[in-house]
């Protein structure tokens, strides 16, 4: 099981030795994290790292960054025979999360332009990795709205994830579809697996009923009450949902949003979470957002899964890797109506 140097840049200084190690990344948490422990014997003369809460610091793995913001919780301890500190934080966006949109209302700008603006004051950059749309006729959140609030319902009618690259932007992405090319399997690499499988929120049949303006050129009563449906076949018994969209739609979107609501609803209901030993695979550190191969006869799973997280870990066994894993279509999201009031 290969070893690896995690460090702790503050301020110039490197801090390593750490005998406890968690790391973790996330497509369900905007913020990556870290929590880096060390005990050491103890004589009475050593001095405490001057280490504290509110600081700059980066976290890097045999040499790269992987975590760029600040310690959120510094904890030093001691006794009579040993010392210690246990040192946690997240990176820049973690900010984005905590504190307030300022009440303002954006007209004909795109996300990534009204992203950059929000973000730009916690130094935190924006990079867009897929086709953001076209401008929002308005923008306005909700008075008390976090940063990421306001940006998340405007990605989600953008079809749009928003991520973190450890480095101090926040990325606007789609559900990944590079593969990692070492396949996890039983009998060879998989140390412990769990599964939870549910049907509780999936259903036979998805109806979206909405209303539209309509035209000229179609029918009125069309117009005054589109409908769609999509059905899930892995639902045997009757099921049926019927979802109110919220906003006017047409035909077209209200079949986008029954599909979708099928789809998220299945890839949901799949959540295999695997430990492996060691930090890498064949290609490097295993990340989130990545397709894996899958192939467990024990969970009767065989297929490609996204990484939906990825926690590395050091305790006193050894280095390990916590894999959270369900399929693409629980991150796959359908553009929706821009909402008429704006108000977000």
């Amino acid at each position: 099981m290969a070893s690896h140097d995690v460090t702790l840049k503050v301020g110039g200084q490197i801090y390593a030795g750490w005998k406890s190690i968690t790391i973790r990344r996330s497509m369900e948490q905007l913020a990556s994290t870290f929590e880096l422990g060390l005990t050491d014997r103890w004589n009475g003369s050593s001095v405490a790292r001057p280490i504290k809460p509110g600081l700059a610091c980066s976290v890097l793995i045999d040499g790269k960054t992987i975590i760029t913001g600040h310690i959120d919780d510094a904890e030093p301890s001691y006794d009579g025979a040993a010392h210690g500190i246990t040192v946690s934080g997240r990176d820049l966006t973690g900010d984005l999360v905590d504190c307030s949109a300022p009440s303002t209302q954006f007209a004909d700008r795109t996300l990534l332009q009204v992203a950059k603006d929000l973000c730009k004051p916690f130094g935190v950059g924006v990079k867009a990795e897929t086709d953001v749309g076209g401008v929002f006729s308005t923008l306005k959140n909700n008075e008390g709205d976090s940063i990421f609030d306001t940006l998340e319902s405007a990605a989600r009618v953008r079809a749009v994830l928003l991520m973190s690259d450890g480095l101090g932007n926040l990325l606007l992405t789609k559900a990944g579809t590079d593969r990692v090319s070492t396949r996890l399997a039983l009998g060879e690499n998989i140390v412990t697996a769990s599964a939870r499988f549910s049907n509780r929120d999936r259903f036979s049949s998805y109806t979206v009923k909405g209303q539209s303006a309509g035209g000229d050129d179609w029918n009125a009563e069309d117009a005054a009450h589109p409908l769609a449906t999509a059905t899930d076949t892995g639902v045997s018994r009757h099921r049926p949902l019927t979802v109110l969209a919220e906003e006017n739609i047409d035909q077209a979107a209200a079949q986008k949003r029954a599909d979708w609501e099928c789809n998220v609803r299945f890839g949901r209901s799949r959540r295999v979470q695997y430990r492996v030993a060691g930090w890498t695979h064949a290609d490097g550190l295993w990340t989130p957002n990545r397709l894996v191969r899958v192939k467990d006869a024990y969970l009767a799973v065989d297929q490609e899964l996204l990484i939906a997280g990825a926690a590395l870990t050091l305790d006193g066994k050894g280095w390990w890797t916590d894999l959270d894993l369900l399929p693409r279509e629980a991150f796959l999201r359908a553009a929706l109506p821009e909402p008429e009031d704006a108000t977000w």
